[in-house]
């Protein structure tokens, strides 16, 4: 049976197991996956080293979940805007444009860096030593092409973009160069990069309909 003082004690190993999950992802994001250590996450998140493996098996595992985290928050707060039916297909890519510009700009409001975009970073560090990792993050970038797709394919129908290759391809094109913008704004530690560079890529795929005001 039950009893307040079970639920206390499954309560609180899954508050520990939540912070254990969201240190990870502030940690890796602002510094670098092999850079931080499980020691470093465990004092982030207030937890005890020796109950980190009571949760996770391996670094490996915490980072997937962290992963996972980190995906949810962006599919929610980020992608929403690809999805929002009261939006043409052009204010949704503007929308997604200006959350990727938004949260690079809080970053560096907050602690004087341009982070650069989590997903982009692990690609870049991690993939070469971790196929699980890889895995998960091309899973992560499928999604978010297909999320682009849809107000693609929607703009296509209308008449209001002219491409020369499919919405699906055109959207992995998008990804691509969203995540190259956002890393030259970490280089460059300037995130109006993102907003900016964003805008001509949708002037881009808008100009032959669209005469911008």
């Amino acid at each position: 049976m039950l009893t307040a003082t079970t639920i206390s004690v499954a309560d609180e190993a899954n508050d520990s197991r939540l912070r254990l999950v969201r240190s990870a992802a502030r940690l890796v994001h602002a510094e670098s996956y092999h850079s931080v250590g499980v020691k470093a996450i465990c004092e982030a998140a207030g937890v005890q080293r020796g109950s980190f493996y009571h949760f996770f098996p391996s670094k490996t595992a915490l980072m997937l979940e962290a992963i996972e985290y980190a995906w949810k928050e962006f599919d929610r707060d980020g992608l929403d805007a690809c999805r929002d039916q009261s939006l043409t297909p052009r204010q949704r890519i503007e929308g997604l444009v200006a959350y990727l510009f938004e949260c690079q700009h809080g970053d560096r409001s907050r602690t004087g860096n341009v982070p650069g975009c989590m997903f982009g970073n692990l690609a870049a560090e991690a993939t070469a030593s971790d196929d699980e990792i890889r895995l998960r993050l091309l899973s992560a970038f499928d999604d978010w092409a297909t999320a682009i797709e849809a107000p693609l394919a929607e703009a296509l129908s209308k008449g209001d973009i002219s491409i020369d290759r499919s919405p699906g391809d055109t959207a992995f094109a998008i990804v691509a160069e969203l995540e190259g913008l956002i890393t030259l704004a970490k280089v460059h530690n300037d995130p109006d990069i993102i907003r900016s560079g964003g805008q001509h890529m949708v002037d881009r795929l808008w100009h032959a309909r669209e005469t911008r005001p």
